[in-house]
């Protein structure tokens, strides 16, 4: 059975405008290739032979510039109108994904090539629902506080409000089909979206098993023009 993915490629990249105005963050090019062709190659190269991509914001740029099969993979879309949040993006694949598992990314996040493998590997293995890419940061209230017991994860914060230190969610997973029971319950945050991070936190009060595989090398967001800028320097590492 081949290896099945799914990347959230929807937002409006407001913190790059204006170039996100005439492009999709994820077309963006670094090092003279689209941040979205550089994710595909990952997916590909850790064996996904189909892949869904949500898209909004200009998502028939990506649909045009992909089609229906790139890098080995056939390609599919599902457009999110509007942009409600993780959780309600991720419900798009549910058809897709059938009663399989799959890997889901951010669609603004990279990291090494050996981490894709890793998890699949992990997840391969037995005894969790998921496998979730973490990395240490010393500032964890942008992204999604996670609390590990052993390789367990035993809690996970969205945004805390308190800056520390601590283990990010760092935006890549391999997931169990069952996911999608969880999300359907997720209600809106304060925030105004519908968090997948809710959906996590009832699969961990529910007994499922979430575990968290830190992550080796480089893990790079592609959110505002300071992280552009550091990728664009560090082009010769991705």
């Amino acid at each position: 059975m081949s290896r099945k993915g799914v990347i959230l490629a929807a937002g409006k990249g407001k913190r790059l405008l204006p170039i996100t105005e005439k492009v999709p963050k994820v077309l963006i090019e670094v090092g003279g290739l689209p941040w979205l062709s550089r994710l595909l190659l990952r997916f590909s190269e850790c064996g996904c032979r189909q892949v869904l991509i949500v898209v909004g914001h200009l998502g028939e740029m990506i649909v045009e510039r992909y089609g229906e099969e790139a890098f080995g993979m056939r390609i599919f879309y599902a457009f999110q109108w509007r942009p409600e949040g993780t959780a309600k993006a991720l419900q798009l694949a549910e058809d897709f994904v059938g009663e399989e598992p799959f890997m889901l990314s951010w669609g603004d996040v990279l990291t090494a090539p050996e981490n894709y493998n890793a998890l699949w590997e992990r997840f391969e293995a037995g005894g969790c629902q998921m496998c979730m890419l973490v990395n240490w940061l010393d500032d964890v209230s942008s992204g999604a506080d996670v609390t590990i017991d052993g390789e367990r994860v035993v809690g996970i914060v969205e945004k805390p409000p308190v800056k520390k230190a601590g283990w990010n969610q760092s935006g890549l997973f391999v997931i169990y089909s069952g996911i999608f029971k969880y999300l359907r319950k997720v209600k809106r945050s304060a925030r105004g979206e519908y968090e997948f991070t809710d959906a996590v936190k009832m699969m961990i009060d529910a007994g499922e098993v979430v575990i968290a595989l830190p992550a080796k090398g480089y893990v790079y967001e592609l959110g505002t023009h300071e992280q552009l800028q550091l990728i664009q320097n560090a082009i010769y590492e991705i």
